[in-house]
């Protein structure tokens, strides 16, 4: 059984202030529970857009949804407000990846704890170090590069950005739906068509996108900011090396930046991949530095348009990859 992780100094204040708060917000009528407001059936909170994605397909009308995450902050280092870890406590479902967001995790903590679908009961999740020490340019980089990844935010053991593998939020779908049917029992025949049909969608979509990336052949090398893509790097048989590891706050150090220009030599890099909520500075820095292009993936931990949806940014990503390889 994995542990949680330890309270932030930040997380812990903004607890000790729930005492207070909560007569306070009781008596504005603050909401946010269970059942949601009149008319907003169960309420529902997430804290990135793939899963807020599979809440409002699945729930529909039938439940009301609050994103914790701010569209095109990094959604890793989310911060809650009192009001926040409330909404989370009281809410009908809460969806959680563990170890991605400390603050998250620590609402959880304390509170009741049984209204929360962790995701990583219902996946296979890769280990956060997986595709890391394994994709070092040289034996004697692995180590100095953990030992950076472990200085920022504490991603436990496993990798949290499952959502770059579409079968795997097929399987979530399945057990949200199944969630929610137990927590609204009369909506459990529309839960159960929506997530099949939410599966439906994903499984045609990693059917297309294995053809796309089928057609270049072999496995593939692409630089990214940080390690955010392993799960769509094992899904298409690609290879996947981070400047940074999992965690998007980390600095490489100018060894590692050495390692990753032999890769670009090597494998005939053209293009260092930057990120839409992390700076790109390191990146282009680097690709100015070794003559090649950069260019933007979207991580979807947030959405940035409303009219683009997930699969729509999936078919993006995989559109910029193949023609950084062509």
């Amino acid at each position: 059984m994995s542990l949680m992780p330890h309270p932030s100094r930040r997380s812990l204040l903004t607890l000790a202030g729930l005492g207070a708060g909560t007569a306070v917000l009781a008596a504005c009528g603050d909401g946010g529970g269970g059942a949601g407001g009149p008319g907003d059936g169960v309420s529902i909170v997430t804290s990135n857009y793939p899963l807020t994605y599979l809440a409002r397909r699945i729930g529909g009308d039938r439940v009301s949804v609050t994103d914790l995450a701010t569209p095109g902050a990094d959604a890793h280092g989310l911060e809650l407000s009192v009001k926040q870890v409330m909404t989370v406590q009281e809410a009908g479902l809460v969806l959680q990846i563990p170890h991605y967001q400390t603050a998250l995790d620590d609402a959880i903590t304390s509170g009741p704890g049984d209204n929360v679908l962790d995701v990583s009961s219902v996946i296979e999740m890769l280990p956060a170090d997986g595709h890391t020490h394994e994709e070092e340019a040289s034996d004697g980089g692995g180590e100095e590069h953990a030992e950076e990844e472990h200085e920022g935010h504490d991603h436990g053991s496993a990798d949290p950005h499952l959502w770059h593998d579409p079968l795997r939020l097929a399987e979530i779908a399945d057990a949200l739906g199944s969630r929610l049917g137990e927590i609204d029992p009369d909506g459990a025949e529309a839960f159960t068509a929506a997530a099949q049909e939410v599966r439906t969608d994903l499984e045609e979509l990693d059917a297309e996108l294995t053809e796309q990336f089928g057609t270049v052949g072999g496995e593939h090398t692409f630089i990214t900011s940080h390690a955010a893509y392993a799960y769509l790097a094992e899904r298409y048989d690609l290879h996947q090396v981070g400047i940074a590891g999992v965690d998007p706050e980390t600095e490489p150090s100018p060894q590692r930046l050495l390692e990753l220009e032999k890769v670009i030599e090597e494998e005939g890099v053209t293009t260092i991949f930057f990120e839409t909520t992390a700076s790109p500075k390191v990146a282009q820095t680097l690709a100015e530095n070794v003559g090649v292009d950069s260019d933007e993936l979207d991580n979807l931990e947030t959405q940035l348009d409303e009219d683009v949806d997930y699969p729509a940014v999936m078919r993006e990503n995989c559109r910029k990859l193949l023609e950084s390889w062509a």
